[in-house]
Formats: structure tokens, sequence, C-alpha cells
């Protein structure tokens, strides 16, 4: 099960997105029940979970420390290449991040 990682427009309309190829992303996301991830642990794997702005903005501070869960150079890029594009929604108002679970 893939998570794909979009961010959108207030209209819903798709502006970028990151694919999780290989399915890695709910390998290195926190479980539900790993309370030290206030807003991480709320990704739905197998539903859509949107954040905006400011939520996006505590998310990366959460995000940095999945890094230590990588077990490869692909599962870098992966997490690197998400951070980017949260970061890109914290440039202007209106925006969001949607983890979009199969």
């Amino acid at each position: 099960m893939a998570i794909d990682v979009i961010r959108l427009a207030e209209d819903g309309q798709e502006i970028e997105f990151v694919e999780d190829i290989g399915n890695r992303l709910p390998r290195l996301l926190p479980s539900f029940d790993d309370r030290r991830f206030p807003l991480l642990r709320f990704v739905d794997r197998y539903g859509n979970t949107v954040f905006n702005r400011m939520q996006v903005e505590e998310l990366l501070e959460e995000w940095r420390s999945l890094y230590h869960r990588a077990e490869s150079s692909e599962d870098k890029k992966l997490l690197h290449d998400i951070e980017a594009l949260a970061k890109r929604c914290l440039k202007e108002p209106h925006l969001y991040l949607k983890f979009e679970g199969d």
C-alpha cells in the first residue's frame, strides 16, 4: 500500500505530488500508538489525511525525526522530497499537504 503526498490549492486542485514508489512511506511513518508524533501518527494509510499550512509547520518538526528510520538511499530521497514539498506549502496561504493512502 503506497501513500502519495500532494500539495493542494484551496480549491482542491493538485499542484504537485510525490509518488510513493515502492510503498516505502507506510513503513517510515509512526504507528497510531506512537504519541511522540502528535500529527504524523494520524496519517491514514487507507484513506486521505490533509494538513493546513499551520499544521505543516509543526509536521515538519516531526518529519525530521523520521530520517533515522530510513534503511536505504531511496527511503532518504522519499523523505527529502516530501519534506521539500511540505516546505513549499509554507510559502503562501491556502496551500495544503495531502497524504493519499490506498
